[in-house]
């Protein structure tokens, strides 16, 4: 600035006051580091000691005395503390010369460096998570895994730490690995090293922009099976670890295509990725293997851990629910997102409050995306809104969402947190009506969240306290409304009210049972007590039942000429299937301390079950709201 200024006629005073003004808006802290060069870091794969793979990482010139180096309490995606530090051993501090430098470790995740301006080189051992999981609560897709020249799952965050007040400078990640295996990821190697004939290992090199890339980047190293195919302008990447080749890539990928299309479909024109990866480590389910089933999101890529034992059918059913779930996480929270989250702290954590936009919108949208395209019918799309309405029953249904969110790693926020997946889809259900009753029909939350995306997108963070007031200015007031009164707020939302906007009330209807269970929920149940059987208390019993005359707390005794008791109460479920309609039946039960002979004609057994369903006195413009809304 004081090139441009002219000294003619400018008192001395004047000069030296505008000099005095201009380095008084300087910052007089002194930088952590004076060398721009990245932070260079290499992992050896390939010698492998004790199932510990070794970290090196090789630092630019600090100017200060004491460095603080980090590694993840907790990392975006996850709500729990997992402290990435425990299963770091043996961390090490050297000077150009090789000599070692003194390492003081300071709590879990924390090590302070003496003599930084000397420092040089860290080196260390990380253990894995998978073979360890009776031991530590880190959920298996958050985790990682070490098998050598098998398999190794690497969520970065967990190998690599970040020195204080460094988060954004430059990272140059190199992965030495064996020759056999390939490695799955979003990234595109900044450089692949050639490989001899005498080498044993090849080599992979990434670049980030900053720790937060590295964090948000997994790879998986294995024997490759992988398939990829373009959906629009994204390449998708499905690549699949099965330890005893029980399932390959290439008979997951037709589902996979069709799903993923049908997701572009429903998105549009919205593309905030050219690249998306789908890891997939299936579990032998082991002792010494991973047993957390589900994914962890990331911005480009999905990390999923499921049983390899399971069939190829319900393999391809989980994908779809939890792959569709993860993907629409490239619009919330990689294009939507607050400034807790752009600006992540990994060990001192600030939550955002708006758990519903991140997980409950992205939860909706793999549900809602499935009844546009056709991959659900209407009577299933209805079920499984119910299922959430009854299931979000379990939780408080009193506590502000936003209150919840920011207060997600402690209790009893904390024990709420699955809600996010059931009433936080509710929440951006009732929106999206509330929008399709507003503008008769025409524009639902889908494009609110695009309009969100391209006011903010993935490097412009809102701020947390604003978001309510910009969805307002972005749809009506009534959204506003909603969201002060049932998110921020501590009122329950009454669902008949909203879905009765869209012409849907509640309704009972006979579903088909057997005669001693429903689903998963049994009729009656063994006393060790009087090693009698018992029918169940506090549930409804199917019509035979009722039909028959029998209530919770009977003891049956007999069944025409056969008893039954603790013993053979599994008999009751293969003879009933014996039954023929119209046969007369008898039962012999127990009440108090009267026993009683009820008898009854053999039907067919149902039970009641609420329903939603479409009202057949819907206004037009109920009806538009349905017809806009679930696409029918």
């Amino acid at each position: 600035m004081l090139t441009h200024l002219k000294t003619t006629g400018v008192s001395p005073i004047l000069i030296l006051i505008l000099l005095y003004a201009v380095t008084a808006c300087k910052s007089t802290e002194i930088p952590i580091t004076i060398d721009p060069s990245p932070i260079k870091i290499s992992m050896d794969l390939v010698k492998v000691v004790d199932d510990k793979v070794k970290v090196t990482i090789r630092v630019p010139d600090f100017n200060q005395d004491i460095i603080s180096y980090y590694v993840p309490e907790i990392v975006p995606g996850t709500y729990q503390k997992n402290d990435f530090g425990k299963y770091i051993d043996d961390l090490q501090a050297f000077d150009d010369q090789g000599s070692p430098i003194f390492v003081q470790r300071n709590g879990i995740n924390h090590w302070k460096i003496n003599n930084g301006k000397k420092l040089k080189t860290i080196t260390y051992w990380v253990n894995d998570t998978f073979d360890t999981e009776g031991t530590h609560n880190v959920f298996s897709p958050t985790g990682t895994n070490i098998s050598q020249n098998k398999n190794f799952i690497l969520n970065l965050y967990a190998f690599i730490g970040y020195f204080d007040g460094m988060k954004e400078k430059k990272y140059e990640l190199e992965i030495q690995y064996p020759k056999a295996m390939e490695g799955s990821s979003s990234l595109i190697p900044s450089k692949i090293k050639e490989i001899t004939a005498e080498t044993r290992y090849n080599t992979d090199v990434f670049k980030f922009r900053r720790y937060a890339d590295l964090a948000d980047s997994p790879i998986m190293y294995a024997i490759p099976d992988r398939v990829t195919f373009t959906i629009n302008d994204i390449e998708v990447l499905l690549s699949v670890y099965s330890p005893n080749n029980v399932h390959r890539a290439a008979q997951l990928m037709p589902q996979m295509e069709r799903m993923i299309r049908a997701q572009k479909n429903f998105l549009g024109a919205t593309n905030t990725t050219k690249k998306y990866s789908i890891l997939l480590y299936l579990s032998s389910a082991k002792n010494d293997d991973a047993k957390g089933f589900g994914a962890l999101e990331h911005n480009t890529s999905t990390l999923v851990v499921l049983p390899e034992s399971i069939p190829i059918d319900t393999l391809n059913e989980s994908l779809i629910d939890i792959v569709s779930h993860e993907f629409f996480h490239i619009v919330t929270p990689l294009s939507i997102h607050s400034e807790e989250i752009h600006n992540f702290d990994y060990n001192i954590p600030k939550m955002s409050k708006h758990l519903w936009l991140y997980e409950g919108t992205t939860e909706y949208f793999s549900l809602l995306f499935q009844i546009h395209q056709g991959l659900i019918s209407k009577n299933d799309f209805f079920n499984r809104i119910l299922e959430k309405i009854e299931t979000s029953k379990s939780f408080d249904d009193t506590m502000s969402f936003t209150l919840m969110s920011k207060n997600i790693l402690q209790e009893p926020y904390l024990s709420n947190y699955r809600n996010v997946y059931e009433k936080g889809a509710l929440i951006s259900m009732c929106i999206d009506i509330i929008i399709r009753e507003q503008s008769g029909g025409v524009r639902g939350i889908i494009d609110l969240v695009k309009r969100l995306a391209d006011t903010y997108g993935s490097e412009i963070p809102f701020k947390d306290d604003e978001l309510i007031s910009s969805i307002g200015a972005m749809s009506y007031p009534e959204v506003t409304d909603f969201l002060q009164k049932h998110v921020e707020g501590n009122t329950p939302i009454d669902y008949e009210f909203y879905l009765n906007k869209a012409g849907i009330s509640y309704g009972v209807t006979e579903v088909p049972s057997s005669y001693f269970i429903h689903e998963q929920e049994p009729f009656i149940q063994g006393s060790e007590a009087t090693n009698e059987v018992i029918f169940s208390s506090g549930i409804p019993l199917n019509n035979f039942l009722k039909n028959i005359g029998v209530k919770g707390g009977d003891a049956l005794l007999k069944i025409n000429k056969k008893k039954y008791n603790l013993k053979n109460i599994y008999d009751l479920f293969s003879d009933s299937n014996t039954w023929k309609i119209g046969n007369t039946i008898k039962f012999i039960i127990r009440r108090g301390e009267e026993v009683i002979t009820l008898s009854t004609k053999v039907i067919k057994p149902t039970v009641e079950k609420i329903v939603l369903q479409q009202n057949p006195k819907a206004s037009e413009t109920q009806l538009r709201v349905l017809k806009n809304w679930i696409n029918d």
